[in-house]
């Protein structure tokens, strides 16, 4: 749907611990799809494609589950 993000998607449900109960539909990158689990700790970070930014997660290690 964007030129340049070619799959695999690891598309997510996220929640953010700061507002529970906000959940964001998104992709978890930097990892494996094999790899992403329920209650895996992420981090935001956002990509350019064109004009608009995108959110996506990238695992944490130092974040809490």
């Amino acid at each position: 749907w964007i030129p340049g993000l070619d799959p695999p998607y690891n598309i997510s449900i996220v929640e953010l611990p700061e507002q529970v109960g906000l959940r964001l539909t998104t992709s978890v990158v930097g990892c494996a799809p094999e790899d992403v689990e329920i209650g895996m700790p992420v981090r935001v970070t956002f990509e350019s494609y064109d004009d608009v930014w995108l959110p996506f997660f990238r695992p944490d290690p130092n974040g809490l589950s």
